[in-house]
């Protein structure tokens, strides 16, 4: 049973995450709400680190959000991973104490650089 309050969009293909502090973790969005989002990215391994603000942004720089507050959700290895050298990743975040300054603009993401509706 689904359990999000917010329907999740399908990024476009030039939309990227990255988590603050050393960006080591940065990705292609693989979906987003106004309550948070998921992304893909490639690591040797998984390392437990504390993550607690994220940045939103388009490759050709046409959008940037910096620094959103958030939390790591989960942060699991996809299928199919070999485990050797590379792995890819996925990520969910959880938006938190968004300001409604964000959350404009994250609704003007989600209007302008989504694909569609992102099937549970």
């Amino acid at each position: 049973m689904e359990r999000r309050k917010f329907t999740r969009f399908l990024a476009q293909n030039d939309a990227y995450a990255a988590l603050r502090r050393d960006f080591s973790k940065a990705g292609r969005i693989y979906d987003i709400s106004l309550n948070g989002l998921a992304f893909k990215y490639f690591a040797e391994s998984e390392r437990n680190e504390t993550f607690d603000r994220v940045d939103v942004f388009l490759s050709n720089s046409e959008f940037h959000l910096p620094e959103i507050q958030c939390r790591v959700v989960y942060n699991v290895r996809e299928p199919g991973s070999d485990g050797y050298s590379l792995s890819q990743f996925r990520c969910g975040l959880k938006f938190e104490h968004i300001k409604e300054e964000n959350r404009n603009k994250l609704e003007i993401f989600i209007n302008n650089h989504t694909t569609g509706v992102s099937k549970p």
